[in-house]
């Protein structure tokens, strides 16, 4: 599951979820475990589009309102992944 989830309201694109996962080594397949995690612990119903992620990936390469998201990360400076999406 996400180690920290954000919702940011009134920015260009919506209200939209920020969540940051601690993986540590990144990869690829660590990050698509923690989000199978998360999937699993979505409760059914409660309007979240799981499939239609903004972004979703290493910090580093987040290309989706950068300036919040940096700010953000801030919060969890050891957080190594990011995935952004449309809240419901």
């Amino acid at each position: 599951m996400a180690d920290h989830v954000f919702r940011l309201k009134d920015t260009p694109i919506g209200t939209v979820l920020v969540k940051f996962y601690q993986i540590i080594p990144y990869t690829g397949e660590a990050f698509t475990r923690a989000k199978a995690l998360d999937f699993w612990h979505a409760t059914p119903g409660s309007g979240n589009s799981w499939s239609t992620a903004l972004y979703q990936g290493p910090i580093s390469t987040n290309h989706v309102l950068t300036e919040a998201v940096a700010q953000l990360h801030t919060r969890c400076p050891a957080c190594t992944a990011v995935r952004i999406e449309q809240a419901g």
